[in-house]
């Protein structure tokens, strides 16, 4: 124990001062009615870095393209799948307005995809190669996807005449005043069953010519018309492309009072369908897991960081006091490099139980501030007020299970909404918390476990008169 203090009950009042009078999502955090301070102590934590291979994918973004992390070493490769949704009112014109004709069969003049940037990372001067396949079928939500699936592996590629080309682009490419990936697809296209079309675009206006109900939802196209693309990197070093959303374009001829005029029918990937990553990190594992000055959270996948709390020590000559309020830092070490493409540390943190954490996000989970915490980085710290609740529930855990005492701090990203409360204010409310999938990395700190340790609890005591 680093420090040890009786405190007088006359002081009790400034252990309470400027806590929130709402306590529903304190754990516990205010001291209770009858009860006092008698105790305050400091204990250091131990920390250690975890290497994770893979996280829950549930996301609209796809990452493609290849960096290497200048702070860790480590390289991270992104591939992506991506579908697209049709809406029931599509807006196809009749057929016999449509001019663009062979004999009475419809077709496209032209097809194109564009993948837009919603942001990028690395060198604009790249030039980064893709491999684009086609899906054979879509991957639904009704299944849970991780950063490490092999859409490959899994029988989601078409295999047979299936489209299958590279695409290359620099962070700089555009589609006009849009920075984006542009893939022309005019070549002739076959589908499953063997129908040769003029490209991709006539199969698609000649499929909904023959059956528009195929078009009513984004299930039905998904699985009878497009179930997606997939695209694979293959070469191009320094360069990562963030896109969120795409759309696909299929323009024609028709005719618009009286004249022919050029159209279009476009088909949107938006959150209403999954986009899915899969991410590959290359690392020196063994260096940055056996680093004795530091932990490591890294993303997507990568890194996270684990703690070993001190539920002995804390609970040591502590018999018939309440553990009330536990206060947790955890610093920040400032990058070692100076490097223009170093990535951001991770804004927001969740610490929750090592065994809680698939579960948490399985289950689109909020943090309850009972046994999962959130933490923004403020001041190079990640400060987690009252950590209470979980320090006592971890004193009734079984010793015996490996990770009894382990906390983990996960990087995430917060969804939030502002309302209107029943006071006639506004509030900001959490409503989403999910995985980061965007490139971070973060150095901590290492916590030791003994005194002068980075990482420590602050302890208040209570005992009930």
């Amino acid at each position: 124990m680093n420090l040890k203090a009786i405190i007088p009950i006359a002081c009790m009042a400034l252990a309470i001062v400027g806590c929130d009078d709402n306590t529903d999502t304190l754990g516990g955090s205010l001291i209770k009615e009858g009860s006092f301070v008698v105790a305050t102590d400091s204990f250091a934590v131990a920390s250690n870095t975890v290497a994770v291979d893979s996280l829950l994918s549930k996301n609209t973004i796809a990452y493609l393209g290849k960096v290497r992390d200048p702070e860790t070493g480590s390289y991270i490769t992104g591939d992506a799948m991506i579908q697209l949704h049709s809406l029931a009112n599509l807006g196809l014109p009749v057929k016999d307005s449509i001019v663009s004709k062979q004999g009475n069969e419809i077709y496209a003049d032209s097809c194109e995809l564009f993948l837009p940037f919603d942001k990028s990372y690395g060198d604009s001067t790249v030039v980064t190669t893709l491999n684009m396949r086609e899906m054979e079928k879509p991957m639904l939500e009704k299944r849970a996807f991780y950063t490490n699936f092999d859409v490959e592996a899994g029988g989601y590629l078409r295999t047979s005449n299936a489209i299958n080309k590279d695409v290359s682009y620099t962070l700089t490419s555009a589609a006009g005043k849009t920075k984006g990936i542009l893939i022309r697809m005019n070549e002739q296209y076959v589908a499953k069953d063997g129908t040769p079309y003029k490209n991709f675009g006539t199969y698609l206006l000649q499929t909904y010519d023959k059956h528009p109900e195929y078009f009513k939802n984004t299930y039905t196209f998904l699985n009878k018309v497009l179930p997606g693309f997939y695209f694979k990197y293959k070469s191009g070093l320094g360069a990562m492309a963030h896109v969120e959303g795409c759309l696909l374009n299929v323009f024609y001829r028709s005719k618009i009072k009286g004249k022919d005029s050029t159209t279009w029918v476009s088909f949107a990937g938006t959150e209403e369908v999954l986009q899915y990553t899969k991410i590959t990190n290359t690392a020196d594992n063994a260096a940055l897991l056996g680093d004795s000055k530091y932990t490591y959270l890294k993303t997507p996948a990568g890194f996270f960081t684990q703690l070993t709390i001190p539920v002995d020590k804390l609970t040591r000559g502590h018999d018939g006091e309440n553990i009330n309020q536990v206060k947790l830092t955890v610093p920040r070490a400032n990058n070692s490099t100076q490097s223009k493409n170093a990535l951001d540390a991770a804004t927001n943190v969740l610490l929750l139980p090592v065994d809680s954490v698939d579960s948490f996000f399985k289950q689109d989970i909020l943090m309850d501030n009972k046994t999962s915490y959130l933490a923004s980085l403020v001041a190079n710290t990640y400060t987690f007020d009252n950590i209470a609740n979980v320090i006592n529930v971890m004193k009734k855990a079984d010793p015996s299970k490996p990770n009894w005492n382990k906390l983990a701090i996960v990087p995430v990203t917060v969804t939030t909404v502002t309302r209107q409360n029943q006071s006639g204010g506004k509030e900001t409310v959490i409503t989403k918390i999910v995985h980061n999938m965007s490139l971070t990395s973060t150095k901590l700190l290492k916590g030791t476990g003994v005194q002068g340790s980075p990482i420590k609890l602050s302890v208040i005591y209570t005992k009930v008169q």
